[in-house]
Order: C-alpha cells, then structure tokens, then sequence
C-alpha cells in the first residue's frame, strides 16, 4: 500500500479540490484511514500530513518561511475567512495534532469526509474553488 506523504512542503494559497482535518496522532489511526481511503478509490500517496514544528512551518500561517508572495498571500487572507481556518490547524498543529490534505472531487467531497470524520477526524472542511465547506460531526 501506497503511504502519505509527511511534511512535504508545499505552499497552498489553498488547498483546493481536498478535504482537510485535524487528527490526533495516532500511527495506528493513520495507517487504518490510509487502507480505508485507498479501499475508497484515493490514492493515498496523494494525501499529504503535516505535523509537528515542521508542519507548521509549512502551513506557514503568517507567510514567514515562503518569501513575499506567501507573505502578501497571508496578509490577505488573514482578513477572511481562510484567516480563521488556518488559525484553527496552526494552533492544532502546536497540540500535536496532524493536519490532513485528501484529494477530492467535487462530486466525492462528502464521501471522503464521512470516510475521515470516521477515523475521529475532526474540523473536516472541503476546499473548492474560491469556497470552503465545513462538515458537521
């Protein structure tokens, strides 16, 4: 079976057509979820984890580690919405908790949240173009 890809750094502006969550770490969870997802269709080396000190660094809230267009980016955003939500993963990251990028259509953003929301991952939200959909419990 194929892994995540752990702390590999990519700056989204945001990071469309995925489906996001906060997991406590758990090796165990992460690897059940990634069995599950691959059974679900997701290639699974497509999903990407931060976590840790690292992770945050490249969630990267405030633009700091990605030059002067992450910068502005973040300046920005920080104005709306998408300020609050990298908010809430940047703090959870602080806690020890993993963030989670699954790729997801349109059409299968519900699936892969019931799917993650099944797992104990929580504050699932789906990123589409120029839209945030947050997924109740």
């Amino acid at each position: 079976m194929n892994e995540p890809q752990v702390n590999v750094d990519h700056f989204y502006h945001r990071p469309v057509y995925n489906v996001v969550g906060l997991l406590l770490s758990e090796r165990s969870e992460v690897q059940a979820l990634s069995r599950d997802l691959a059974s679900a269709g997701v290639d699974v080396s497509a999903v990407e984890i931060l976590c840790g000190e690292q992770g945050a660094r490249i969630l990267d809230a405030h633009g700091r580690y990605h030059g002067l267009r992450a910068r502005i980016v973040r300046a920005f955003q920080q104005l709306g919405y998408d300020g609050n939500t990298l908010a809430v993963y940047d703090e959870a990251l602080g806690h020890g908790e993993l963030v989670l990028h699954v790729p997801a259509s349109p059409a299968d953003r519900r699936r892969i949240a019931a799917l993650l929301q099944s797992h104990h991952v929580h504050d699932v939200g789906y990123f589409g173009p120029g839209t945030f959909e947050q997924f109740p419990p």
